[in-house]
Protein backbone atom coordinates (compact mmCIF):
# COMPACT_ATOMS: atom_id res chain seq x y z
CA UNK A 1 0.00 0.00 0.00
CA UNK A 2 1.39 3.48 -0.89
CA UNK A 3 0.88 6.39 1.50
CA UNK A 4 1.21 9.91 0.36
CA UNK A 5 1.29 13.13 1.93
CA UNK A 6 1.73 16.27 -0.08
CA UNK A 7 1.62 19.48 1.60
CA UNK A 8 3.69 22.51 1.71
CA UNK A 9 4.43 22.84 5.27
CA UNK A 10 7.13 20.01 6.57
CA UNK A 11 6.33 20.04 9.85
CA UNK A 12 2.96 18.64 8.91
CA UNK A 13 5.07 16.26 6.55
CA UNK A 14 7.18 15.17 9.42
CA UNK A 15 4.35 15.10 11.29
CA UNK A 16 1.94 12.64 9.54
CA UNK A 17 4.86 10.44 8.17
CA UNK A 18 5.82 10.18 11.87
CA UNK A 19 1.60 9.17 13.09
CA UNK A 20 1.71 6.87 10.24
CA UNK A 21 4.68 4.80 10.67
CA UNK A 22 3.87 4.23 14.41
CA UNK A 23 0.32 3.04 13.04
CA UNK A 24 1.72 0.42 10.13
CA UNK A 25 4.42 -1.26 11.60
CA UNK A 26 4.27 -4.42 9.62
CA UNK A 27 5.79 -3.36 6.74
CA UNK A 28 2.99 -3.36 4.35
CA UNK A 29 2.95 0.11 4.16
CA UNK A 30 5.39 2.66 2.04
CA UNK A 31 5.52 6.22 2.01
CA UNK A 32 5.85 9.02 -0.43
CA UNK A 33 5.94 13.07 0.49
CA UNK A 34 5.44 15.95 -1.94
CA UNK A 35 6.34 19.29 -1.02
CA UNK A 36 3.58 20.55 -3.47
CA UNK A 37 1.32 19.69 -6.10
CA UNK A 38 3.12 19.80 -8.66
CA UNK A 39 5.89 18.12 -7.24
CA UNK A 40 3.41 14.78 -6.80
CA UNK A 41 1.55 15.85 -10.10
CA UNK A 42 4.78 15.08 -11.99
CA UNK A 43 5.82 11.95 -10.04
CA UNK A 44 4.90 8.24 -11.38
CA UNK A 45 3.36 7.93 -8.21
CA UNK A 46 -0.51 6.34 -7.59
CA UNK A 47 -0.91 6.09 -4.23
CA UNK A 48 -3.83 4.22 -2.12
CA UNK A 49 -4.25 7.33 0.10
CA UNK A 50 -3.46 10.60 -0.02
CA UNK A 51 -3.16 13.26 2.92
CA UNK A 52 -3.42 16.39 0.66
CA UNK A 53 -3.42 20.15 2.31
CA UNK A 54 -5.78 22.19 0.33
CA UNK A 55 -3.96 25.45 1.09
CA UNK A 56 -0.86 25.11 -1.13
CA UNK A 57 0.95 28.05 -3.16
CA UNK A 58 0.85 26.93 -6.98
CA UNK A 59 -1.40 24.06 -7.18
CA UNK A 60 -3.97 24.06 -4.29
CA UNK A 61 -5.45 20.76 -2.81
CA UNK A 62 -8.50 21.17 -4.77
CA UNK A 63 -7.54 21.28 -8.16
CA UNK A 64 -4.38 18.02 -7.59
CA UNK A 65 -7.98 16.44 -6.46
CA UNK A 66 -9.99 17.30 -9.77
CA UNK A 67 -6.65 16.52 -11.71
CA UNK A 68 -6.59 13.07 -9.97
CA UNK A 69 -10.15 12.94 -10.51
CA UNK A 70 -9.38 13.45 -14.63
CA UNK A 71 -6.96 11.16 -14.66
CA UNK A 72 -9.40 7.86 -13.63
CA UNK A 73 -6.46 7.45 -10.24
CA UNK A 74 -8.32 5.70 -7.75
CA UNK A 75 -6.58 7.29 -5.46
CA UNK A 76 -8.31 7.83 -1.82
CA UNK A 77 -7.95 11.56 -0.25
CA UNK A 78 -7.92 12.77 3.25
CA UNK A 79 -7.79 16.46 3.20
CA UNK A 80 -5.77 18.94 5.58
CA UNK A 81 -6.76 21.98 6.28
CA UNK A 82 -6.66 25.18 8.69
CA UNK A 83 -10.11 27.08 7.24
CA UNK A 84 -13.25 24.24 8.00
CA UNK A 85 -15.11 26.50 5.04
CA UNK A 86 -12.91 25.15 2.23
CA UNK A 87 -14.73 22.08 3.21
CA UNK A 88 -17.42 22.21 1.07
CA UNK A 89 -14.97 22.78 -1.88
CA UNK A 90 -13.32 19.85 -1.16
CA UNK A 91 -16.09 17.12 -1.37
CA UNK A 92 -15.63 13.74 -3.82
CA UNK A 93 -16.03 10.76 -4.89
CA UNK A 94 -12.79 9.56 -3.78
CA UNK A 95 -12.37 12.17 -0.54
CA UNK A 96 -12.89 10.01 2.74
CA UNK A 97 -12.20 12.01 5.00
CA UNK A 98 -11.10 15.35 6.40
CA UNK A 99 -8.16 16.76 9.56
CA UNK A 100 -8.18 19.93 10.50
CA UNK A 101 -4.44 21.83 11.13
CA UNK A 102 -3.11 21.48 14.46
CA UNK A 103 -4.13 17.67 13.90
CA UNK A 104 -5.56 16.17 16.60
CA UNK A 105 -4.42 11.97 17.50
CA UNK A 106 -8.38 11.39 18.13
CA UNK A 107 -9.41 12.40 14.79
CA UNK A 108 -6.09 10.76 13.28
CA UNK A 109 -7.17 7.65 14.92
CA UNK A 110 -10.37 7.98 13.06
CA UNK A 111 -8.82 8.04 9.41
CA UNK A 112 -6.33 5.56 10.46
CA UNK A 113 -9.30 3.44 10.93
CA UNK A 114 -11.08 4.22 7.70
CA UNK A 115 -7.81 3.61 5.69
CA UNK A 116 -7.98 0.13 7.42
CA UNK A 117 -11.33 -0.42 6.41
CA UNK A 118 -10.55 0.54 2.83
CA UNK A 119 -7.43 -1.08 2.07
CA UNK A 120 -9.45 -4.31 3.71
CA UNK A 121 -11.53 -4.50 0.75
CA UNK A 122 -10.94 -6.21 -2.58
CA UNK A 123 -10.46 -4.03 -5.55
CA UNK A 124 -10.33 -5.11 -9.14
CA UNK A 125 -8.60 -2.99 -12.25
CA UNK A 126 -8.50 -2.63 -15.92
CA UNK A 127 -6.66 0.01 -18.53
CA UNK A 128 -8.92 1.70 -21.00
CA UNK A 129 -7.41 4.57 -23.56
CA UNK A 130 -4.68 4.72 -21.26
CA UNK A 131 -6.83 5.48 -17.82
CA UNK A 132 -6.25 3.15 -14.91
CA UNK A 133 -9.94 2.17 -13.64
CA UNK A 134 -10.27 0.68 -10.11
CA UNK A 135 -13.89 -0.64 -8.40
CA UNK A 136 -14.61 -2.57 -5.10
CA UNK A 137 -15.58 -5.83 -5.95
CA UNK A 138 -18.08 -6.08 -3.30
CA UNK A 139 -19.79 -2.85 -5.39
CA UNK A 140 -20.17 -4.89 -8.40
CA UNK A 141 -23.50 -5.34 -8.57
CA UNK A 142 -23.60 -7.56 -12.10
CA UNK A 143 -21.72 -7.91 -15.12
CA UNK A 144 -23.39 -8.48 -18.58
CA UNK A 145 -22.15 -10.09 -21.77
CA UNK A 146 -21.60 -7.48 -24.65
CA UNK A 147 -20.00 -9.73 -27.67
CA UNK A 148 -15.96 -9.35 -27.03
CA UNK A 149 -16.70 -6.95 -24.08
CA UNK A 150 -18.59 -6.69 -21.04
CA UNK A 151 -20.82 -3.88 -18.82
CA UNK A 152 -19.82 -3.66 -15.33
CA UNK A 153 -22.80 -2.37 -13.48
CA UNK A 154 -22.59 -0.80 -9.87
CA UNK A 155 -24.96 0.99 -8.37
CA UNK A 156 -24.26 4.44 -9.20
CA UNK A 157 -22.14 3.72 -12.72
CA UNK A 158 -21.35 1.48 -15.61
CA UNK A 159 -18.27 0.42 -17.22
CA UNK A 160 -17.82 -0.88 -20.70
CA UNK A 161 -14.14 -3.17 -20.44
CA UNK A 162 -12.67 -5.10 -23.16
CA UNK A 163 -13.11 -8.15 -20.59
CA UNK A 164 -15.19 -11.36 -21.23
CA UNK A 165 -17.48 -13.06 -19.34
CA UNK A 166 -15.29 -16.44 -18.83
CA UNK A 167 -12.34 -13.85 -17.74
CA UNK A 168 -14.38 -11.91 -15.13
CA UNK A 169 -15.71 -15.21 -13.72
CA UNK A 170 -11.89 -16.75 -13.37
CA UNK A 171 -11.10 -13.27 -12.05
CA UNK A 172 -13.87 -12.59 -9.44
CA UNK A 173 -14.46 -14.78 -6.06
CA UNK A 174 -16.80 -18.06 -7.10
CA UNK A 175 -18.60 -17.43 -3.46
CA UNK A 176 -19.79 -14.10 -4.30
CA UNK A 177 -20.54 -14.01 -8.00
CA UNK A 178 -22.43 -16.57 -9.81
CA UNK A 179 -22.82 -17.02 -13.54
CA UNK A 180 -26.63 -17.73 -14.35
CA UNK A 181 -26.89 -17.95 -18.11
CA UNK A 182 -24.87 -16.92 -20.73
CA UNK A 183 -24.99 -13.16 -20.54
CA UNK A 184 -25.07 -12.61 -16.81
CA UNK A 185 -22.49 -13.18 -14.04
CA UNK A 186 -24.33 -11.69 -10.77
CA UNK A 187 -23.38 -10.60 -7.69
CA UNK A 188 -25.37 -13.53 -5.31
CA UNK A 189 -26.95 -10.17 -2.76
CA UNK A 190 -28.98 -10.02 -6.02
CA UNK A 191 -30.73 -13.26 -5.25
CA UNK A 192 -33.99 -13.10 -4.48
CA UNK A 193 -34.61 -16.87 -2.60
CA UNK A 194 -38.54 -16.46 -1.98
CA UNK A 195 -38.72 -15.66 -5.69
CA UNK A 196 -36.12 -17.90 -6.97
CA UNK A 197 -34.79 -14.95 -9.28
CA UNK A 198 -32.24 -12.51 -10.33
CA UNK A 199 -33.41 -9.19 -9.31
CA UNK A 200 -30.69 -6.92 -11.39
CA UNK A 201 -32.83 -3.65 -11.21
CA UNK A 202 -36.47 -2.46 -10.99
CA UNK A 203 -37.96 -4.38 -13.64
CA UNK A 204 -35.43 -6.41 -14.55
CA UNK A 205 -35.26 -9.99 -13.21
CA UNK A 206 -33.92 -13.23 -14.30
CA UNK A 207 -36.25 -15.94 -13.82
CA UNK A 208 -34.21 -19.27 -13.07
CA UNK A 209 -34.64 -22.42 -14.22
CA UNK A 210 -35.16 -25.43 -11.51
CA UNK A 211 -31.71 -26.72 -11.84
CA UNK A 212 -29.78 -23.20 -11.53
CA UNK A 213 -32.05 -22.71 -8.90
CA UNK A 214 -31.11 -25.41 -6.56
CA UNK A 215 -27.14 -24.60 -7.75
CA UNK A 216 -27.04 -21.36 -7.12
CA UNK A 217 -29.24 -22.02 -3.49
CA UNK A 218 -26.81 -24.13 -2.69
CA UNK A 219 -24.08 -21.16 -3.61
CA UNK A 220 -26.15 -18.33 -1.65
CA UNK A 221 -26.13 -20.53 1.29
CA UNK A 222 -22.03 -20.78 1.09
CA UNK A 223 -22.09 -16.69 1.02
CA UNK A 224 -24.12 -16.57 3.52
CA UNK A 225 -22.51 -18.53 5.84
CA UNK A 226 -19.11 -15.98 4.77
CA UNK A 227 -20.77 -13.19 5.41
CA UNK A 228 -22.00 -14.18 8.74
CA UNK A 229 -18.24 -15.50 9.67
CA UNK A 230 -17.03 -12.21 8.86
CA UNK A 231 -18.99 -10.24 11.07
Amino acid sequence: MLVGICDDQKLYRDELLYNCKNVFKDGSVIYECFASGEELLNSDAVCDFLFLDIEMAGIDGIKVKEILENRAFPTKIIFLTSHEERMIEAFGANVIGFLKKPLQQDAFASIVNKIKAFSNRRTVTWEDAGKQYSVFIEDIRYIEAQDKYTFVILEKEKYLVRRTLKEWEELLPEIDFCRVNRSYLVNLDLFDRTQGEIVLEEGKRIRLSRKNKAAIEEQYKRYLRKRMEAM
